[in-house]
């Protein structure tokens, strides 16, 4: 499959005319509770199909490395990121960029999910529990290691605190509560095929369409907001994605995975949160500035994933099986990329 292919996507395609409609002033809108409904339905979706899924694998084997991958990835990245940032940005944005980027963005991995959806390519019910198990342990992290250095003061929520506000999070809740729902269904032998046809499908594709229509607005809108943007936070957040996914394909490659476990993984790695970890740092890090780290993964590394992101690391991950191409070449193509 060549790239071209991978990249006219209809999902990509719509959110480029968001983006350009942003970028040339449009009034294209869709209507704050429109959007909502669209994200609890993309969610619930997912969530489900990931139970079923789940029903089907096992968490044993694949599953359990790759949910000690995703794990590794969200103390190494938090790690990284404050320690490149601290001297130069202060203590409570290199927690806050850390939290951020060892975090997932659940829509970049609804997006991919979507992606191999359109193309009949399979992936296991446990990335759905993957996406879960990402979303907060960085977050915490990173806030245990600012208030720790004794440097950040005003949190007026003490840890314990925090680390129970991160894992009720709503869209946490909704997908947890959505995985075990369709989990439970199927081993009880319920009759799937009604929601299957709800929550999959042409339907599903429509939905996402219309949800990545808008991100391509948002994003455009936030685009003009980057003049004068610090150089060192945009390259980063562009070389940490790269430098992400390149560790997991090149670990999806030691161990075996299936391609679409394989994209999935990546993205997980490479996305950077801009809906849970920025509601959590509001409180917990206070002295943190969202316009740094809040443009960084939603103005920058959002639209890097969508538009050039899952379909290079799907071009590369597909060429893996292809002997007569090396690893470690297809895997160089992911920094050129």
């Amino acid at each position: 499959m060549n790239a071209l292919t991978t990249i006219f996507n209809p999902g990509i395609l719509f959110f480029l005319l968001g983006f350009v409609a942003a970028l040339l002033r449009s009034n294209l809108n869709i209507p704050e509770s429109v959007v909502k409904f669209l994200t609890f339905y993309l969610m619930v979706s997912i969530g489900f199909k990931g139970g079923v899924g789940l029903y089907y694998s096992s968490l044993f084997g694949d599953g359990l490395l790759i949910i000690g991958i995703v794990l590794l990835m969200s103390a190494l990245v938090p790690l990284y990121a404050f320690a490149f940032f601290r001297r130069k940005f202060g203590t409570a944005d290199a927690a806050a960029i850390g939290a951020t980027y060892g975090s997932n963005s659940t829509l970049t991995y609804i997006t991919a999910a979507g992606f191999l959806t359109s193309m009949g390519v399979a992936f296991e019910g446990y990335m759905t529990v993957a996406l879960v198990v990402m979303e907060t342990p960085a977050i915490i992290l990173a806030i245990i290691m600012a208030r720790a250095t004794g440097e950040v003061s005003g949190q007026k929520e003490p840890t314990h605190r925090i680390i129970a506000g991160a894992l009720t999070d709503g869209s946490l809740l909704l997908l947890v509560g959505s995985l075990i729902i369709g989990y439970l269904l199927k081993s009880l032998g319920a009759e799937e095929s009604p929601l299957s046809t709800f929550i999959s499908g042409d339907m599903f594709t429509g939905m996402l369409i219309f949800f990545l229509l808008y991100m391509g607005t948002v994003v455009g809108q936030r685009l003009r907001e980057l003049n004068g943007f610090p150089l060192p936070l945009a390259v980063f957040a562009v070389g940490a994605p790269i430098l992400n996914a390149t560790i997991a394909i090149s670990l999806s490659r030691l161990f075996g995975f299936s391609a679409g476990d394989a994209l999935l993984l990546t993205v997980l790695c490479s996305s950077a949160s801009y809906i849970v970890a920025p509601a959590i740092l509001r409180d917990a890090l206070p002295e943190a500035d969202p316009a740094k780290f809040l443009t960084m993964s939603l103005g920058i590394t959002f639209p890097l994933n969508i538009v050039f992101g899952i379909p290079v690391y799907w071009w590369i991950i597909s060429r893996m099986s292809d002997p007569s191409v090396s690893f470690l070449g297809s895997a160089c193509l992911t920094c050129a990329g």
